[in-house]
């Protein structure tokens, strides 16, 4: 079992459910866990029975309704289960206190995700400093960055990276751009709304922003991962499908 954290104020589900689903049509065993403030994705997925809050979803398992992830263990472990039964196990993190420090520490990657507006740069900056507050051994982290919503504008990535210097990681030298599109948000909303999570429509940026997140957990080449998404893309698929 790999575990990787994806942590930051802004809305990251719909990225992290089509990384998920590529992850899943390429065989392996999915958990994405909700760590979220206002519990996003019962809303994308119905979670039609709230007494299993662990739900499959095109393919992978989601994890909702859950205060921290021991009380997800906990679960796992009542129901003859554990997180290692998963080859990869995502987390998407608002809570601060989701997940434990031994989380932080055996997972296989961290990212910061976040949109450029001003509240989530500084709400993000404040939330890791109260992170090492609580857990000081995890300064000097290694932590990747995917800019979401991007768009061109005078605020530079320079800029954003200039606010976050006086946090203690070590950030990756190069951030995955994940590009503004109306036509990317139309797909999401008919997504949430249908149940769905369909991909064929979504923009040659974003697919490959998705395909770059892959890459990485699935330790695949970028030709095989683009030859899957391309694949997985043509299928239409629905909720418990």
């Amino acid at each position: 079992m790999e575990s990787w954290i994806y942590a930051g104020v802004s809305d990251k589900h719909d990225l992290l459910m089509y990384v998920c689903r590529l992850l899943a049509a390429s065989g392996a065993k999915v958990l994405l866990v909700d760590g979220t403030e206002r519990q996003l994705y019962r809303y994308s997925i119905g979670q039609p029975d709230k007494s299993m809050p662990i739900t499959e979803y095109c393919g992978f398992d989601v994890a909702c309704g859950f205060f921290s992830s021991e009380s997800l263990k906990v679960y796992l472990n009542e129901q003859t289960s554990a997180l290692e039964h998963y080859d990869f196990v995502l987390y998407d993190l608002e809570k601060l206190t989701f997940c434990d420090e031994e989380d932080w520490r055996i997972s296989k990657g961290v990212f910061w995700v976040t949109a450029f507006e001003r509240f989530a740069v500084e709400r993000s900056a404040e939330w890791f400093k109260l992170l090492f507050s609580k857990y000081p051994s995890l300064e000097g982290l290694a932590c990747g960055l995917v800019f979401i919503r991007y768009v061109e504008s005078l605020i530079e990535e320079t800029y954003i990276r200039m606010l976050i210097q006086h946090l203690p990681l070590e950030w990756e030298e190069e951030a995955v751009k994940v590009e503004w599109s109306e036509r990317d948000y139309g797909v999401q909303l008919e997504n949430e709304h249908n149940r769905a999570l369909h991909m064929k429509p979504l923009s040659r940026s974003y697919k490959k922003a998705i395909t770059i997140l892959a890459d990485r957990i699935s330790g695949k080449s970028p030709i095989q991962t683009r030859s899957l998404l391309r694949s997985t893309a043509r299928r239409q698929v629905w909720a418990n499908s």
